[in-house]
Protein backbone atom coordinates (compact mmCIF):
# COMPACT_ATOMS: atom_id res chain seq x y z
CA UNK A 1 0.00 0.00 0.00
CA UNK A 2 1.32 3.40 -0.75
CA UNK A 3 0.97 5.83 1.91
CA UNK A 4 2.54 8.80 -0.11
CA UNK A 5 -0.20 8.47 -2.95
CA UNK A 6 -3.18 7.97 -0.75
CA UNK A 7 -3.34 9.93 2.65
CA UNK A 8 -6.39 8.22 3.68
CA UNK A 9 -5.19 4.63 2.54
CA UNK A 10 -4.80 3.81 6.46
CA UNK A 11 -8.42 4.43 7.35
CA UNK A 12 -10.08 2.57 4.31
CA UNK A 13 -7.79 -0.30 4.87
CA UNK A 14 -9.74 -0.65 8.69
CA UNK A 15 -12.61 0.26 6.86
CA UNK A 16 -12.68 -2.40 4.60
CA UNK A 17 -11.44 -4.99 7.46
CA UNK A 18 -14.03 -4.06 9.88
CA UNK A 19 -17.12 -4.84 6.61
CA UNK A 20 -14.97 -8.13 5.81
CA UNK A 21 -15.50 -9.56 9.45
CA UNK A 22 -19.10 -8.04 9.84
CA UNK A 23 -19.49 -9.96 6.16
CA UNK A 24 -18.47 -13.33 7.98
CA UNK A 25 -20.47 -12.85 10.86
CA UNK A 26 -23.44 -11.91 8.80
CA UNK A 27 -22.77 -15.16 6.73
CA UNK A 28 -21.74 -16.96 9.95
CA UNK A 29 -25.47 -15.71 11.52
CA UNK A 30 -27.62 -16.99 8.38
CA UNK A 31 -26.11 -20.43 8.31
CA UNK A 32 -26.88 -20.85 11.93
CA UNK A 33 -30.74 -19.17 10.84
CA UNK A 34 -31.01 -21.99 8.01
CA UNK A 35 -30.12 -24.65 10.47
CA UNK A 36 -32.20 -23.32 13.09
CA UNK A 37 -35.59 -23.15 10.47
CA UNK A 38 -34.65 -26.18 9.70
CA UNK A 39 -34.87 -28.12 13.14
CA UNK A 40 -38.27 -26.08 13.74
CA UNK A 41 -39.59 -26.99 10.72
CA UNK A 42 -38.85 -30.92 11.49
CA UNK A 43 -40.32 -29.86 15.22
CA UNK A 44 -43.40 -28.84 13.47
CA UNK A 45 -43.83 -31.91 11.18
CA UNK A 46 -46.22 -34.03 13.13
CA UNK A 47 -48.26 -31.13 13.75
CA UNK A 48 -49.52 -30.72 10.05
CA UNK A 49 -53.37 -32.60 9.62
CA UNK A 50 -51.45 -34.60 6.43
CA UNK A 51 -48.76 -35.83 9.11
CA UNK A 52 -49.51 -39.78 9.74
CA UNK A 53 -48.04 -42.27 12.37
CA UNK A 54 -46.36 -44.15 9.72
CA UNK A 55 -45.15 -41.02 8.95
CA UNK A 56 -43.26 -40.08 11.89
CA UNK A 57 -42.33 -43.45 12.02
CA UNK A 58 -40.40 -43.24 8.17
CA UNK A 59 -39.16 -39.84 9.31
CA UNK A 60 -36.92 -41.23 12.17
CA UNK A 61 -35.74 -43.81 9.95
CA UNK A 62 -34.49 -41.26 7.63
CA UNK A 63 -33.18 -39.15 11.17
CA UNK A 64 -31.20 -42.61 12.09
CA UNK A 65 -29.65 -42.62 8.72
CA UNK A 66 -28.87 -38.81 9.00
CA UNK A 67 -26.91 -39.46 12.08
CA UNK A 68 -25.19 -42.49 11.17
CA UNK A 69 -24.16 -40.39 7.97
CA UNK A 70 -22.60 -37.50 9.74
CA UNK A 71 -20.32 -39.72 12.12
CA UNK A 72 -19.15 -41.76 8.59
CA UNK A 73 -18.86 -37.52 7.66
CA UNK A 74 -16.07 -36.85 10.27
CA UNK A 75 -13.76 -39.67 9.26
CA UNK A 76 -14.48 -39.28 5.13
CA UNK A 77 -15.17 -35.20 5.27
CA UNK A 78 -13.31 -33.65 7.19
CA UNK A 79 -10.18 -35.80 8.85
CA UNK A 80 -10.24 -37.62 5.11
CA UNK A 81 -10.11 -41.26 5.95
CA UNK A 82 -12.29 -43.64 4.17
CA UNK A 83 -14.03 -46.59 6.29
CA UNK A 84 -16.58 -49.06 4.76
CA UNK A 85 -16.88 -50.69 8.78
CA UNK A 86 -19.70 -48.16 10.51
CA UNK A 87 -22.52 -50.90 9.90
CA UNK A 88 -19.86 -52.40 13.08
CA UNK A 89 -20.37 -49.34 15.10
CA UNK A 90 -24.21 -49.08 14.43
CA UNK A 91 -24.10 -52.85 15.78
CA UNK A 92 -22.02 -51.97 19.00
CA UNK A 93 -24.33 -49.24 19.91
CA UNK A 94 -27.77 -50.99 18.98
CA UNK A 95 -26.51 -54.19 21.15
CA UNK A 96 -25.20 -52.20 23.90
CA UNK A 97 -28.19 -50.73 24.67
CA UNK A 98 -30.10 -53.75 23.53
CA UNK A 99 -28.76 -55.39 26.34
CA UNK A 100 -29.27 -53.23 28.77
CA UNK A 101 -32.60 -52.72 28.24
CA UNK A 102 -33.63 -56.26 27.65
CA UNK A 103 -31.54 -57.24 31.23
CA UNK A 104 -31.43 -54.08 33.33
CA UNK A 105 -34.63 -52.35 32.29
CA UNK A 106 -32.61 -48.72 31.48
CA UNK A 107 -34.01 -45.87 29.83
CA UNK A 108 -33.98 -45.06 26.15
CA UNK A 109 -31.70 -41.90 27.21
CA UNK A 110 -29.18 -44.25 29.42
CA UNK A 111 -29.25 -46.52 26.35
CA UNK A 112 -27.96 -43.59 23.89
CA UNK A 113 -25.63 -42.59 26.47
CA UNK A 114 -24.06 -45.77 26.85
CA UNK A 115 -24.33 -47.09 23.41
CA UNK A 116 -22.11 -43.57 22.70
CA UNK A 117 -19.75 -44.21 25.27
CA UNK A 118 -19.33 -48.26 24.52
CA UNK A 119 -19.20 -47.30 20.62
CA UNK A 120 -16.82 -44.74 20.75
CA UNK A 121 -14.22 -46.80 23.52
CA UNK A 122 -13.84 -49.17 20.85
CA UNK A 123 -13.54 -46.32 17.91
CA UNK A 124 -10.26 -44.95 20.34
CA UNK A 125 -9.17 -49.01 20.61
CA UNK A 126 -9.49 -49.41 16.68
CA UNK A 127 -7.67 -46.17 15.49
CA UNK A 128 -4.77 -47.75 17.33
CA UNK A 129 -4.67 -50.13 14.34
CA UNK A 130 -6.21 -48.78 11.61
CA UNK A 131 -4.33 -45.43 11.56
CA UNK A 132 -1.42 -47.18 10.81
CA UNK A 133 -2.94 -48.01 7.34
CA UNK A 134 -4.07 -45.58 5.12
CA UNK A 135 -6.47 -45.30 1.75
CA UNK A 136 -7.45 -48.81 0.21
CA UNK A 137 -5.75 -51.15 2.76
CA UNK A 138 -7.70 -48.80 5.49
CA UNK A 139 -11.37 -49.89 3.99
CA UNK A 140 -10.39 -53.11 3.74
CA UNK A 141 -9.62 -53.03 7.11
CA UNK A 142 -13.13 -51.38 8.65
CA UNK A 143 -14.25 -53.58 6.35
CA UNK A 144 -13.11 -56.33 7.74
CA UNK A 145 -14.18 -55.43 11.41
CA UNK A 146 -17.84 -55.23 10.12
CA UNK A 147 -17.45 -58.64 8.84
CA UNK A 148 -15.93 -59.76 12.56
CA UNK A 149 -18.55 -57.99 14.21
CA UNK A 150 -21.52 -59.18 12.50
CA UNK A 151 -19.81 -62.91 13.30
CA UNK A 152 -19.12 -62.40 17.27
CA UNK A 153 -23.13 -60.96 17.55
CA UNK A 154 -24.21 -64.27 15.15
CA UNK A 155 -22.17 -67.18 17.22
CA UNK A 156 -21.94 -65.99 20.88
CA UNK A 157 -25.03 -66.69 22.79
CA UNK A 158 -24.94 -63.61 25.09
CA UNK A 159 -26.18 -61.86 21.94
CA UNK A 160 -28.84 -64.44 20.80
CA UNK A 161 -27.65 -65.02 17.21
CA UNK A 162 -30.43 -64.81 14.62
CA UNK A 163 -33.06 -65.29 16.74
CA UNK A 164 -32.66 -61.78 18.37
CA UNK A 165 -33.11 -59.83 21.36
CA UNK A 166 -37.25 -58.45 21.65
CA UNK A 167 -37.21 -55.36 23.58
CA UNK A 168 -40.16 -53.83 25.62
CA UNK A 169 -42.00 -50.35 24.63
CA UNK A 170 -39.62 -47.22 24.27
CA UNK A 171 -39.49 -45.13 27.57
CA UNK A 172 -38.12 -41.62 28.16
CA UNK A 173 -37.61 -40.77 31.98
CA UNK A 174 -40.24 -43.26 32.73
CA UNK A 175 -42.51 -41.85 30.12
CA UNK A 176 -43.77 -44.37 27.06
CA UNK A 177 -43.22 -43.01 23.84
CA UNK A 178 -44.67 -43.86 20.76
CA UNK A 179 -44.02 -43.04 17.00
CA UNK A 180 -44.58 -39.27 17.39
CA UNK A 181 -42.30 -39.53 20.55
CA UNK A 182 -39.60 -41.49 19.26
CA UNK A 183 -39.27 -39.02 16.41
CA UNK A 184 -38.99 -36.39 18.87
CA UNK A 185 -36.44 -38.00 20.12
CA UNK A 186 -34.56 -38.45 17.00
CA UNK A 187 -35.15 -34.82 16.21
CA UNK A 188 -33.65 -33.68 19.31
CA UNK A 189 -30.53 -36.01 19.36
CA UNK A 190 -29.98 -35.05 15.30
CA UNK A 191 -29.95 -31.06 16.55
CA UNK A 192 -27.34 -31.64 19.41
CA UNK A 193 -25.24 -33.73 16.74
CA UNK A 194 -25.71 -30.50 14.11
CA UNK A 195 -24.43 -28.63 17.08
CA UNK A 196 -22.09 -30.23 18.23
CA UNK A 197 -20.79 -30.87 14.59
CA UNK A 198 -20.99 -27.05 14.19
CA UNK A 199 -18.48 -26.62 16.68
CA UNK A 200 -16.26 -28.97 16.47
CA UNK A 201 -15.56 -27.77 12.23
CA UNK A 202 -14.44 -24.63 14.10
CA UNK A 203 -12.84 -25.58 16.97
CA UNK A 204 -9.15 -25.93 16.81
CA UNK A 205 -9.19 -29.93 17.10
CA UNK A 206 -11.58 -29.78 13.45
CA UNK A 207 -9.17 -27.21 11.91
CA UNK A 208 -6.34 -29.64 12.78
CA UNK A 209 -8.28 -32.40 11.33
CA UNK A 210 -8.67 -30.57 8.30
CA UNK A 211 -5.27 -29.48 7.96
CA UNK A 212 -4.33 -33.15 8.16
CA UNK A 213 -6.88 -34.08 5.58
CA UNK A 214 -5.46 -31.23 2.75
CA UNK A 215 -1.72 -31.83 3.69
CA UNK A 216 -0.61 -34.21 6.26
CA UNK A 217 3.23 -33.42 5.82
CA UNK A 218 2.43 -29.67 6.49
CA UNK A 219 0.04 -29.60 9.19
CA UNK A 220 2.62 -32.35 10.91
CA UNK A 221 5.67 -29.73 10.55
CA UNK A 222 3.17 -27.28 12.42
CA UNK A 223 3.13 -29.31 15.06
CA UNK A 224 -0.32 -31.11 14.17
CA UNK A 225 0.28 -34.51 16.03
CA UNK A 226 -1.38 -36.95 13.19
CA UNK A 227 -1.96 -39.65 15.41
CA UNK A 228 -3.73 -37.87 18.11
CA UNK A 229 -6.37 -35.99 16.77
CA UNK A 230 -6.61 -38.54 13.92
CA UNK A 231 -7.70 -40.70 17.06
CA UNK A 232 -10.30 -38.31 18.68
CA UNK A 233 -11.62 -38.50 15.11
CA UNK A 234 -12.22 -41.77 14.90
CA UNK A 235 -13.45 -42.17 18.34
CA UNK A 236 -16.19 -38.96 17.41
CA UNK A 237 -17.34 -41.04 14.27
CA UNK A 238 -17.58 -44.58 16.36
CA UNK A 239 -19.53 -42.67 18.92
CA UNK A 240 -22.22 -40.41 17.00
CA UNK A 241 -22.73 -43.82 14.64
CA UNK A 242 -22.92 -45.70 17.73
CA UNK A 243 -25.85 -43.66 18.36
CA UNK A 244 -27.60 -43.76 15.51
CA UNK A 245 -27.41 -47.56 16.27
CA UNK A 246 -29.36 -47.32 19.86
CA UNK A 247 -31.70 -45.43 17.63
CA UNK A 248 -32.17 -47.82 15.14
CA UNK A 249 -32.48 -50.72 17.84
CA UNK A 250 -35.19 -48.77 19.78
CA UNK A 251 -36.84 -48.25 16.33
CA UNK A 252 -37.88 -51.79 15.46
CA UNK A 253 -37.50 -52.63 19.47
CA UNK A 254 -35.28 -55.75 18.23
CA UNK A 255 -32.05 -56.52 17.22
CA UNK A 256 -30.74 -59.80 15.57
CA UNK A 257 -27.02 -61.03 13.96
CA UNK A 258 -29.71 -61.33 11.33
CA UNK A 259 -30.01 -57.77 10.85
CA UNK A 260 -26.75 -56.22 12.46
CA UNK A 261 -24.22 -59.06 10.49
CA UNK A 262 -25.52 -57.85 6.80
CA UNK A 263 -22.43 -55.75 5.33
CA UNK A 264 -25.10 -53.38 3.62
CA UNK A 265 -25.44 -51.15 6.23
CA UNK A 266 -21.44 -49.88 6.16
CA UNK A 267 -22.40 -49.09 2.53
CA UNK A 268 -25.53 -47.34 3.13
CA UNK A 269 -24.29 -45.06 5.66
CA UNK A 270 -21.01 -44.28 3.34
CA UNK A 271 -23.15 -43.40 0.17
CA UNK A 272 -25.45 -41.20 2.38
CA UNK A 273 -22.23 -39.41 3.76
CA UNK A 274 -21.00 -39.39 -0.36
CA UNK A 275 -23.99 -38.34 -2.03
CA UNK A 276 -24.91 -35.39 0.23
CA UNK A 277 -21.83 -34.55 0.87
CA UNK A 278 -19.44 -35.53 3.69
CA UNK A 279 -17.85 -32.11 3.79
CA UNK A 280 -20.76 -30.09 4.35
CA UNK A 281 -23.03 -30.33 7.50
CA UNK A 282 -26.39 -30.74 5.81
CA UNK A 283 -24.88 -33.50 2.90
CA UNK A 284 -25.89 -36.09 5.37
CA UNK A 285 -28.97 -34.93 5.21
CA UNK A 286 -29.95 -35.30 1.64
CA UNK A 287 -27.35 -38.51 1.32
CA UNK A 288 -30.04 -39.90 4.63
CA UNK A 289 -33.15 -38.96 2.80
CA UNK A 290 -32.17 -40.43 -0.45
CA UNK A 291 -30.34 -44.20 1.04
CA UNK A 292 -34.06 -44.40 3.03
CA UNK A 293 -36.73 -43.09 1.03
CA UNK A 294 -35.29 -44.93 -2.75
CA UNK A 295 -36.19 -48.75 -1.25
CA UNK A 296 -39.40 -47.08 0.14
CA UNK A 297 -40.43 -45.66 -3.09
CA UNK A 298 -39.10 -48.87 -4.97
CA UNK A 299 -40.90 -51.41 -2.51
CA UNK A 300 -41.69 -53.94 -5.36
CA UNK A 301 -38.66 -53.60 -6.87
CA UNK A 302 -36.26 -54.11 -4.53
CA UNK A 303 -33.27 -55.37 -6.11
CA UNK A 304 -33.12 -52.28 -8.50
CA UNK A 305 -33.01 -49.95 -5.54
CA UNK A 306 -29.73 -50.97 -5.30
CA UNK A 307 -28.91 -50.34 -9.16
CA UNK A 308 -30.66 -47.38 -8.94
CA UNK A 309 -28.53 -46.33 -5.62
CA UNK A 310 -25.21 -47.17 -7.38
CA UNK A 311 -25.74 -45.52 -10.89
CA UNK A 312 -26.85 -42.43 -8.26
CA UNK A 313 -23.57 -42.62 -6.70
CA UNK A 314 -21.59 -43.03 -10.06
CA UNK A 315 -23.70 -39.81 -11.44
CA UNK A 316 -22.74 -38.26 -7.86
CA UNK A 317 -19.17 -38.59 -8.13
CA UNK A 318 -18.93 -37.56 -11.56
CA UNK A 319 -20.93 -34.50 -11.51
CA UNK A 320 -20.96 -33.37 -7.94
CA UNK A 321 -17.48 -35.40 -6.39
CA UNK A 322 -18.07 -33.39 -3.43
CA UNK A 323 -21.93 -34.60 -2.96
CA UNK A 324 -25.56 -32.95 -4.12
CA UNK A 325 -25.24 -30.21 -0.95
CA UNK A 326 -21.79 -28.75 -2.31
CA UNK A 327 -23.73 -28.66 -5.68
CA UNK A 328 -26.43 -27.02 -4.42
CA UNK A 329 -24.78 -24.81 -2.34
CA UNK A 330 -21.84 -23.31 -5.10
CA UNK A 331 -23.80 -20.81 -6.74
CA UNK A 332 -24.39 -19.19 -3.60
CA UNK A 333 -20.87 -19.77 -2.33
CA UNK A 334 -19.50 -18.05 -4.85
CA UNK A 335 -21.00 -15.03 -4.84
CA UNK A 336 -20.22 -14.98 -0.69
CA UNK A 337 -16.66 -15.73 -2.51
CA UNK A 338 -16.55 -12.74 -4.51
CA UNK A 339 -18.11 -10.09 -2.15
CA UNK A 340 -15.39 -11.02 0.47
CA UNK A 341 -12.81 -10.87 -2.77
CA UNK A 342 -14.18 -7.81 -3.59
CA UNK A 343 -13.72 -6.04 -0.15
CA UNK A 344 -10.00 -7.75 0.18
CA UNK A 345 -9.18 -6.18 -3.01
CA UNK A 346 -10.00 -2.82 -1.46
CA UNK A 347 -7.76 -3.25 1.07
CA UNK A 348 -4.94 -2.76 -1.02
Amino acid sequence: MNYSKNKNAPLTYRKNRLEVSRLKNVYARNSWVLVSTFVALLLLLPVFPFMKGWMAAQGALILIYVIAAQGQAVLTGYTGLVSMGHGGFLAIGAYTSALLTHHFGVDLVVGIIAGAIVTGMFGCLLALVFLRLSGAFMAVGTLGFAFFIGTIVNNIPLFQGRTGISLPANRVFGIEIADYGFYYVSVVLLSMVLLFMYSLTRSGVGRALMALRDAENAAQSSGVNRWSFRTIGFTVSASITGIAGVLSAHYVNYVSSEVYADIWYSADILMASVIGGSAMLMGPLIGGTFVVMVPFFLERMADFSYIFKGVALILVLWIAPLGLAELIGRPFAKRRARKLAELRNGER
